[in-house]
C-alpha cells in the first residue's frame, strides 16, 4: 500500500549533511569577519544618514522655492520684472544645485574614504591577532 504522507513519492527533504565541526566552531571561525562586517556596517550607516538627511534638507528648499515660482510671477506688472524673476530663480536654482552636487560628492567621499578606514583597520587587527597566536 502507498505511503499516504508522501503520496506515494520520495522523501521530499535534503539528505542531513555531514558537518566536520560544530555550530560553535564555525562561528568563531568567522567572528573575525562578521565583527569587521558589523562595523563597516556602522560607518556606512552612518554616513548614508548624513548623505539623506542634506538631500531630504536641500529637496525641501527647492520646492519651497519651485513651489513659491509662480506666486512671484503672477505679482509681476511688467515684462521686466517676470525676466528678474526668472532670471533670479534659475541663478539662484543652479546656485543651489551646484552646492548641493558638491556636497553630495564631498559626502560620497566621506563614506568611501570611512569604510576603507574601518575595513583596513579591522583587516590589520586581525593580521595581528593571527600573528599572536
Amino acid at each position: 500500500m502507498a505511503d499516504k504522507t508522501t503520496n506515494g513519492r520520495a522523501e521530499a527533504g535534503f539528505p542531513p549533511m555531514m558537518i566536520p565541526f560544530g555550530l560553535e566552531a564555525l562561528m568563531e571561525i568567522n567572528r573575525p569577519a562578521l565583527a569587521a562586517m558589523a562595523q563597516v556596517n556602522g560607518k556606512v550607516y552612518d554616513n548614508i544618514a548624513t548623505m539623506n538627511a542634506h538631500w531630504t534638507a536641500f529637496v525641501n528648499r527647492r520646492l519651497k522655492e519651485d513651489l513659491g515660482m509662480p506666486k512671484q510671477l503672477a505679482d509681476c506688472k511688467t515684462v521686466q520684472e517676470m525676466y528678474g524673476v526668472y532670471t533670479n530663480f534659475f541663478q539662484t536654482a543652479v546656485s543651489d544645485y551646484q552646492s548641493e552636487f558638491e556636497q553630495m560628492s564631498k559626502l560620497g567621499r566621506s563614506l568611501a574614504d570611512e569604510t576603507l578606514q574601518a575595513i583596513q583597520t579591522r583587516s590589520d587587527e586581525t593580521a595581528r591577532e593571527v600573528r599572536s597566536n
